[in-house]
């Protein structure tokens, strides 16, 4: 019997083997290899060991070629930024003379009736795939104005900034212009952008720049690659990339080009374990005391109190994704999502709106998304809806301060007669 028991074994074995083996040489066959060593079939793709450097010269020569003309240009104190007095999305986002999303300019003194609002944050809040009078910052004005208050609200927002970005971009041009409020739009997701140097590392498609990336050092924030890295000298960067000093601050690089896995020689293993990682969309860069998650806290907390510092009142507005939505209203247990330590703690510290709160279930379907899973009109809408409301009650209650203002009669108005 025990033999019997060992030949089957040996037999289950051999076929599994055997079928393994078969897998391995169809995905070979029916995968491809590119000049850089990246392997690739269907969505799902291996980096090579080292980084890619045809691709990345390719992107960041076509970005030299046609800079003088691109909207969205390098910036030495944030990365990128975009380019003043232009236009995107074919003539619906406008950019004015400032490079902040507007058909207007402002001059950096507010008007002394009228509060003054800024908003920072990346695509989310710039308002990517939307028109300018589809904006939430846009219709953030006429809500607060139907609410009996006069303001302005300047949109700083960029696509693709990191949470140090978005900070950055306060401490360079926002901070010039005297807001009254600075809402901060938290997006967790980009708590992996905290950790990332350059951009192409983190998405291949580019854009081809460098970024200043914040580090805990000896438990201090400090800033590296500041002024960051031209375009122009990326190659040379990335073409001995391993000796280069920022390659320790590179999550990306170590995570997707430089691991080496006991399955890494196997193409069939190596694809289950990508397919497994890109479902995953917490991952462990999400949780507290990692990384990402410790920096980005830190770097909140810097932001909010240089806002504070600077008499204005910060406000965290969290802005989920439409997978964080799904899981939120799932009827499934589920646990609460990793990231969920830097609401909470946004929400013991400062002025916090849980945007999430204020949606339904319906508002998880594609009709209210953009193709790029952006923000739709209808949800744009209601979040400057939500925001005025919040915004209003906070200053009617006296919780909000405005240090410009002797009392909120200064900026308050009767509230418009209802149309007939």
């Amino acid at each position: 019997m025990p033999r019997k028991i060992a030949v089957n074994a040996l037999i289950v074995i051999a076929a599994v083997s055997l079928t393994l083996i078969l897998l391995e040489l169809v995905v070979r066959r029916a995968g491809s290899t590119d000049a850089d060593g990246r392997f690739t079939l269907l969505n799902f793709a291996i980096e090579p060991s080292e980084l890619p450097v045809n691709e990345l010269r390719g992107q960041v020569d076509n970005y030299i070629a046609n800079k003088d003309s691109a909207i969205v240009m390098y910036d030495a104190w944030t990365g990128w930024t975009f380019r003043p007095d232009s236009i995107r999305q074919g003539g619906a986002f406008t950019i004015n003379g400032a490079g902040i999303r507007s058909r207007r300019d402002y001059d950096q003194t507010p008007p002394a009736d009228t509060l003054r609002i800024a908003v920072f944050g990346d695509s989310f809040t710039a308002g990517d795939d939307v028109s300018d009078d589809e904006v939430w910052a846009h219709l953030l004005e006429r809500e607060l104005y139907e609410a009996g208050i006069r303001a302005e609200v300047l949109n700083f927002g960029v696509g693709a900034y990191g949470m140090g970005q978005a900070y950055l971009r306060w401490r360079r041009l926002g901070r010039d212009f005297s807001p009254d409020m600075v809402i901060f739009g938290l997006q967790p997701e980009n708590l992996k952008r905290n950790v990332n140097v350059f951009r192409q590392l983190l998405h291949r498609s580019g854009p081809p720049f460098s970024k200043p990336r914040f580090a805990l050092i000896d438990d201090e924030l400090q800033l590296l690659n500041a002024p960051a890295i031209p375009p122009e000298q990326l190659m040379v960067v990335f073409e001995n990339f391993k000796d280069h000093p920022l390659a320790p601050y590179e999550f990306y690089y170590h995570s997707r080009f430089q691991v080496a896995r006991w399955w890494s020689a196997s193409r069939l293993l190596s694809l289950i374990f990508e397919a497994l990682r890109q479902a995953d969309d917490e991952p462990g860069i999400y949780r507290p005391g990692s990384e990402g998650g410790e920096l980005g806290k830190a770097i909140l907390d810097a932001f909010g109190q240089d806002v504070l510092d600077a008499g204005a009142e910060f406000i965290v507005l969290h802005l989920p994704l439409q997978s964080h939505l799904k899981r939120y209203f799932s009827d499934l247990p589920r646990p609460r999502p990793i990231y969920d330590f830097l609401l909470e703690h946004s929400r013991q510290s400062y002025r916090y709106i849980p945007f999430e709160a204020h949606l339904e279930p319906m508002h998880v379907d594609d009709a209210f998304w953009s193709a790029t899973k952006h923000y739709g009109p209808r949800i744009h809408a209601l979040l400057a809806k939500v925001v005025a409301d919040k915004i209003s009650m906070c200053i009617d209650s006296g919780g909000c301060r405005a240090p410009r203002f002797d009392d909120i009669s200064a900026f308050t108005t009767a509230v418009p007669a209802a149309e007939n």
